[in-house]
């Protein structure tokens, strides 16, 4: 499945299930991160104004026991694609940091399509 390209921002946002921020820092994403590993089927998604290197968003939710899926928005000339790896709390919270420093470097061979 492949999903439209969002279009651009003046900055980022963050959202769950039960609240939007636009203005915010990185104490809000590990609040937002942390709730999300303790409220069942919680969700974070952190998207950029813009896209970088080509990666629109990041989100993430708990994958049962197997750790968390964090997945990226990639943005392609058809549209926004979605790959996701399965990571640890550290890895996950680092992955929103640097996402949100536009400092995050992806080794695209460890996430897989999402299929749906």
């Amino acid at each position: 499945m492949v999903f439209e390209n969002i279009t651009e921002q003046s900055s980022f946002s963050l959202r769950n299930q039960e609240r939007e921020l636009r203005d915010f820092g990185t104490e809000e994403i590990e609040d937002f991160l942390e709730d999300m590993l303790v409220t069942p089927r919680q969700f974070v998604v952190l998207t950029a104004p813009k896209a970088q290197q080509q990666i629109r968003y990041v989100q993430a939710c708990v994958h049962d026991d197997q750790g968390i899926e964090t997945e990226l928005g990639v943005e392609e000339a058809d549209g926004t694609h979605l790959y996701y790896k399965i990571c640890q709390e550290e890895e996950c919270f680092q992955i929103f940091l640097d996402f949100f420093a536009d400092r995050l470097d992806v080794n695209m061979e460890e996430y897989q399509p999402v299929l749906f």
